[in-house]
């Protein structure tokens, strides 16, 4: 089922998108403190000294600098490391809010069920293929599960977010 042409507002969801994006980064970002999904102590590959992030991985992977830095009240933060989680969560954040516009089953329970999906797609399929991550089985249950339950609570909080602003901008309910 689709929504009625007439009520949908793309432009709209793409800027909603852009914000809940970064909002939804910001979520994914305080799920991490509770439940950090990997351990750097634990080696991957095998020669390497500590086990990095995925997003330094793809930087690496495109010859891209993984090492840009800000500071921010005395602490040294990475900067191209935020770039990607953030542009991550951006794409996608607007890809939701667009595809919410027209598919309104993409909204199943909050975003929990797109944000499982993207779980699986990015961790479960593209990243141990392209050598981001290790093999599923030599990831941690752990880790497995701070990257399902973050990727479903950073979607239910873009979903929150693009609901407001649209519904708010609009002063009307979703496209139906």
């Amino acid at each position: 089922m689709v929504t009625n042409p007439s009520q949908r507002r793309l432009t709209l969801a793409f800027f909603i998108g852009i914000l809940a994006g970064v909002f939804g980064g910001i979520v994914k970002w305080g799920w991490e403190v509770p439940f950090p999904p990997r351990d750097p102590s634990v080696p991957w590959p095998v020669d390497a000294l500590e086990r990095t992030t995925p997003p330094k991985i793809f930087l690496e992977q495109l010859g891209l600098p993984s090492d840009w830095t800000y500071m921010f009240s005395g602490v040294e933060l990475p900067l191209s490391i935020f770039i990607v989680h953030i542009g991550f969560s951006v794409v996608f954040g607007v890809a939701y809010c667009m595809l919410a516009e027209v598919y309104p089953r993409i909204k199943m329970w909050q975003g929990a069920v797109f944000g499982f999906f993207v779980y699986l797609f990015a961790h479960v399929i593209v990243m141990p293929l392209v050598a981001e991550v290790p093999p599923l089985s030599q990831i941690p249950l752990d880790e497995h599960l701070s990257e399902l339950f973050g990727h479903i609570v950073w979607l239910w909080g873009i979903e929150i977010a693009r609901r407001d602003i649209r519904n708010r901008i609009t002063k009307t309910a979703d496209a139906s």
